[in-house]
């Protein structure tokens, strides 16, 4: 080692063999190692004497010769002062270990040899691949999560967001890296006044390193607004310090929209149960009989009529009905069928119909069924309409039953129906002609 080393290599050699890093010196002729340091050889298990007889791509499983000799061609050629690179070790015991290589050439009057300093950095490569395994896992979770995710840094500015919250606001994240994310998303009012960021409870998070949640109504790339439901946390570093801010945030424009038809449903069913209330507490009042027994009966068809009407229209989920399906539905209550005949165009009823027609004719059914062509064999009664001009006549006929007279007095069946052509905003016409009774009624769809 003198002539590579000169007067001074007993003092570097000692220096070399005490190294905390594996130093290695092989020769520019045969690649043979001719200095291996202590630390070197208790880490490989080698003798320096079988150290001596192997060459560096001995050592490196995953390097051949001609691999090597092609990556050392650089500094050999002079056209880098030191070739740095990784690599594997293999032990002598056939294990392995992962090494950064600092390689360099000396070159004196006698001698031309190589200089390796390496590090074993198999700690650093695993904790770096169990980095990469968290990044990725953790980038699966983000972009796969139906809840977008900010990160704001100290300055309030973007420094991420994941693919739901680039869906969620139409922006990119190149589009908002290093811009104030308020000034991006959160701008303005739906108002259209501008919205301070010191009035900002979303980015209060910081300032006053605490978490805070809430809904807020944020602006789409497109202009349009959209309400959202937010958590925003502080974020910290090994010493406690907030240095950003993560924002999850969700879109709850469709909860709102069942909120809101949730509420209207309410009003709803409370306007419909107070309107049924109020109808069947005037059928009792005003319904009339002989007797109990009597009084009993009418007052029962009337209010089955009306749960019919309810009923048919719950099933269609209030959105109404059609005008042939009530007619059938109330005079199969009270007519056998082979004596009645339905004729008509398809004609939708309005939820606001439903009800109204629906009393109607179980008015009509009951009289027919009591005094008229239902009452007695060979009676029938004919039922059809017609359209016109969004306007419908309803057409009642009956024969083949009971000498027809004409009321003598209005009763509350009389009255009821009346009152049920004014809700339906019609006319109403009656004849009591020789073959039967003959109602027409006229309303607008």
């Amino acid at each position: 080692m003198a002539s590579v080393f000169g007067v001074t290599s007993d003092r570097l050699g000692r220096i070399v063999e005490e190294a905390a890093s594996e130093v290695y010196v092989f020769s520019a002729d045969d690649f043979l190692f001719r200095l291996v340091n202590k630390g070197a050889r208790e880490n490989l298990g080698y003798t320096i004497e079988e150290l001596r007889l192997l060459t560096p791509w001995d050592l490196k499983p995953s390097i051949s010769k001609n691999d090597f000799i092609k990556l050392i061609e650089p500094l050999k050629n002079k056209d880098v002062e030191r070739l740095d690179f990784e690599t594997k070790h293999r032990r002598k015991d056939g294990s392995e270990y992962h090494v950064s290589v600092k390689l360099q050439i000396f070159d004196d009057e006698d001698d031309v040899v190589y200089y390796a300093a390496i590090k074993d950095i198999t700690t650093h490569v695993f904790i770096e691949a169990e980095l990469r395994d968290a990044v990725r896992r953790l980038d699966a979770i983000l972009d796969n999560t139906s809840m977008s995710v900010f990160l704001m840094n100290d300055q309030q500015q973007c420094v991420f967001m994941n693919k739901a919250a680039e869906r969620l606001t139409g922006f990119t994240f190149q589009e908002t890296a290093g811009r104030v994310l308020h000034d991006v998303i959160h701008h303005s009012r739906p108002d259209g006044s501008p919205f301070p960021l010191s009035e900002c409870a979303i980015d209060r998070a910081f300032p006053e390193n605490a978490g805070t949640q809430g809904e807020e109504v944020f602006v789409h790339k497109d202009g349009s607004f959209y309400p959202v439901a937010f958590t925003a946390s502080p974020i910290r570093d090994d010493q406690a310090k907030v240095i950003g801010t993560i924002i999850e945030v969700r879109d709850i424009s469709l909860e709102k929209r069942h909120e809101e038809a949730r509420k209207l449903l309410m009003r709803e069913v409370d306007h419909r149960a107070r309107n049924v209330l109020s109808i069947v507490q005037s059928l009792t009042r005003l319904t009339r009989a002989d007797g109990m027994a009597d009084y009993k009966a009418i007052l029962t068809g009337r209010i089955d009529a009306l749960a019919r009407a309810q009923t048919s229209l719950a099933t269609r989920q209030w959105e109404g009905g059609r005008l042939e399906d009530v007619v059938r539905e109330e005079l199969d209550a009270l007519c056998p069928r082979e004596l009645v005949e339905v004729a008509g165009p398809k004609v939708n009823l309005s939820p606001e119909q439903v009800q109204p027609i629906s009393l109607l004719l179980h008015e009509l059914a009951t009289n027919a069924n009591k005094y008229g062509a239902c009452s007695q064999g060979g009676g029938r009664v004919t039922v059809t309409w017609t359209l016109s001009d969004r306007e419908v006549t309803l057409q009642w006929r009956e024969s083949g039953g009971p000498e027809v007279v004409a009321p003598t007095r209005q009763g509350f069946g009389s009255i009821l129906v009346d009152n049920v052509v004014r809700q339906l905003r019609g006319a109403i016409r009656r004849a009591w002609e020789p073959g039967g009774l003959l109602v027409e009624v006229i309303f607008p769809l």
